[in-house]
């Protein structure tokens, strides 16, 4: 089995959780997921199995839209109802005036410290082994965007948004920058992933409804985010032996996938120095593997 699979990932699962899950029920230690869901968040994500793993590299740096609930007056460790309180504050509640101009000059290019209980490493170990001892250390700012930030609904110590942002950004740690902007502070009760690139969650299924029948085209899926270039049988078989093509290949993107003409995903390709240069092999062309 190779391909993708949309799921819709239930509260307290953590991603790792559903791709165990998925391993098991089709018994195949290649299964893999792109862009990481905290445990208390729900919503889309993209689980590849078989050959289709080693293509995660192609979906990773994918927008992602959310529905957030930020609640006001209190703060967590983790800036989500997971962990414990760390700061209180009489709620100073906001107009929806207020929030509606903030979310407009929040919008754009940014910088942004990665989470204390996060999966981003120091020196070796993952910062939450740090964080939940206390423990906090420097970590550099990301280059991030909000590309968009919406309001959904206002209440006296709650508000709910909607945000499309770009790889590697917080929810968490945008909730609490919107808090402390409203001079409160806050963490966020409810996250739910609605979309990733182009897919949307009203497409996923539940991990438990999972069956060969709902699996995903490799090509099918990977035709939506980046642009495959179709080989003949004789190049083809040169580029499931990474072998690099000039820059004859038709193409106005740096990075790009190839394919046979039966829609077999051979390798993902970078143009460097004139040349497409292979970064990956996704599929062996001779062993007809998919």
């Amino acid at each position: 089995m190779n391909g993708f699979f949309l799921i819709d990932k239930k509260e307290d699962w953590t991603s790792r959780d559903v791709v165990t899950k998925i391993s098991h029920i089709f018994h195949e230690r290649k299964v893999g997921h792109s862009g990481t869901l905290d445990p208390f968040a729900t919503g889309l994500l993209l689980v590849s199995i078989g050959t289709a793993t080693k293509a995660n590299v192609c979906l990773d740096g994918l927008d992602k839209e959310y529905i957030a609930t930020l609640k006001l007056g209190s703060r967590t460790l983790s800036g989500d109802k997971t962990n414990e309180v760390v700061e209180e504050r009489p709620v100073k509640s906001p107009s929806k005036e207020e929030v509606i101009s903030l979310f407009k000059e929040i919008i754009g290019p940014q910088k942004q410290v990665p989470p204390m209980i996060s999966a981003v490493r120091y020196k070796g170990q993952k910062l939450f082994h740090l964080g939940l001892q206390g423990i906090e250390v420097d970590r550099p700012a990301r280059d991030i965007n909000i590309y968009e930030l919406e309001l959904l609904d206002l209440k006296e110590d709650e508000i709910t948004f909607r945000t499309r942002v770009s790889k590697g950004t917080y929810i968490r740690v945008l909730g609490e920058e919107i808090a402390k902007r409203l001079d409160n502070v806050g963490h966020l009760i409810s996250l739910r992933r609605t979309k990733v690139g182009p897919f949307d969650v009203k497409d996923a299924i539940d991990t438990l409804e999972v069956n060969e029948d709902k699996l995903l085209d490799t090509f099918d899926v990977l035709s939506k985010t980046t642009e495959i270039v179709i080989l003949n049988d004789k190049d083809a078989i040169r580029a499931s032996h990474g072998v690099a093509f000039n820059s004859d290949l038709s193409s106005s993107r740096d990075t790009i996938l190839v394919a046979d003409s039966r829609h077999m995903v051979i390798a993902v390709y970078k143009y460097k120095d004139g040349k497409f240069v292979c970064q990956r092999g996704i599929n062996d062309y001779g062993n007809n593997s998919i």
